[in-house]
């Protein structure tokens, strides 16, 4: 019995002598690191640029009111038709009658059509819309009966009054083929041929810038 126990107890002190040797291996007590003190100073970081600047794109930038893309296809081709017909000195061989309240040319329909855009443009005309499969231009032009009236004396005068401008009336210039020419005529709104002061003097206007 009493061998036993010895070696009872001998086993016990070789387990805790095992014991005692393997924790001081551990990492359970705190050692200070002194060597940051003497590392060199590494290379400093870079930012890449793409990430501090964002890449441009002009997918979504406002084009010039101007330029080309702020224009349909149809009215870049008009413009360019009409700065062609600017460039042909051709006689258009232009003819106003009062009688019949239009203007005859020799041009056929494709340059009456460039040409008459022009003189609109040129007699300071504003083009509302424009069907070039109808041969009609779209605009606005103020009576001018009803102007005169408002620059009256009495008009004048009466400043205090809340007095609205003269409206102006919806006009359509029709360029249509005539043999082997064209023929203009002023429309209403309604598309009937219009036989007042006011076509009269838009024809007059078309005429003078067609000479």
């Amino acid at each position: 019995m009493m061998k036993n126990y010895r070696s009872h107890a001998l086993a016990a002190i070789s387990s805790s002598v095992l014991l005692l040797s393997g924790c001081s291996h551990m990492p359970f007590g705190h050692h200070e690191d002194n060597r940051y003190k003497t590392a060199k100073p590494g290379a400093s970081l870079e930012i890449p640029p793409d990430l501090t600047k964002p890449a441009t794109d002009n997918r979504f930038s406002v084009p010039d009111a101007n330029s080309d893309s702020t224009r349909s296809a149809y009215e870049i081709n008009d413009r360019a038709s009409q700065k062609e017909a600017a460039e042909d000195n051709t006689p258009a061989g232009a003819k106003l009658s009062t009688e019949n309240n239009n203007i005859t040319l020799t041009a056929g329909t494709d340059r009456a059509w460039r040409l008459v855009g022009l003189a609109l443009d040129r007699a300071g005309f504003t083009v509302d819309d424009r069907n070039r499969e109808k041969g009609i231009y779209f605009v606005s032009c103020v009576d001018p009966k009803a102007k005169s009236e408002d620059t009256g004396m009495l008009s004048k005068l009466e400043f205090w009054k809340d007095k609205a401008p003269p409206k102006p009336q919806k006009y359509r210039i029709l360029v249509n083929p005539q043999g082997s020419g064209s023929v203009v005529t002023i429309l209403d709104k309604d598309g009937f041929t219009e036989h007042t002061e006011t076509s009269s003097k838009i024809l007059k206007l078309i005429f003078n810038q067609l000479k």
